[in-house]
């Protein structure tokens, strides 16, 4: 009786260790998930200039901006937009994070697109038409999983420059920016992938 009774306790006790040890194991795991590096994917729409829109319906290439008080001239005008989706595992009340333009590039007017007032976004840098800006820094409050914040600017280049520059992301918090496709390249893709049926013949995009 006292063998068994030894011996079922000690059985209790190993089955209790090995519990603790595998839960252990887990909530480790757990925790070495969560502090993996997340990612942030980022798009960016660069539209067709003012001058390249309008084309010859303008007789001026001057572009006049006003904000009420003031008016504004500009040669090279480009509207671009951003959009910011988590998709790490981790949601965040405050997400700061900058936009760095290229050296020539400057940005004078940003406007945010948030899913609902729940959400907000802060300009950390002031930018403006009388103040423009290539270094930029803002706050997300907050950026849920799989949550989305789109961003458009006003980007002016150097008198003669069609494009504009590469746009750099960066934060002070452990996360990696990762590409996702422009709405240009969508498209293109699709079309590569598209077949069209006429008659006899069948009509495809090669890649």
């Amino acid at each position: 009786m006292s063998e068994f009774h030894w011996s079922t306790i000690l059985i209790i006790s190993l089955i209790v260790i090995g519990s603790g040890i595998t839960g252990a194991l887990i909530q480790r795991a757990i925790s070495t998930f969560k502090k993996r590096t997340q990612t942030i994917g980022r798009r960016v729409d660069i539209f067709p200039s003012f001058d390249d829109t309008l084309g010859t319906l303008c007789h001026s290439t001057d572009i006049k901006i006003s904000d009420g008080t003031t008016e504004y001239r500009y040669k090279e005008l480009h509207i671009v937009q951003i959009q910011l989706t988590n998709q790490g595992n981790y949601s965040y009340d405050d997400f700061k994070f900058g936009i760095s333009l290229s050296e020539d590039n400057l940005a004078v007017y940003i406007e945010a697109q948030v899913p609902n007032r729940h959400h907000q976004v802060e300009q950390l840098t002031p930018v403006s038409f009388s103040e423009p800006k290539s270094q930029i820094d803002l706050l997300l409050r907050p950026l849920n999983k799989k949550g989305t914040y789109t961003l458009r600017l006003l980007i002016l280049v150097p008198e003669g420059s069609k494009e504009t520059g590469e746009i750099q992301f960066s934060s002070p918090l452990d996360i990696e920016f990762v590409h996702l496709p422009t709405a240009t390249e969508v498209l293109e893709e699709a079309v590569r992938s598209t077949n069209i049926s006429f008659g006899p013949f069948s009509v495809s995009f090669p890649k």
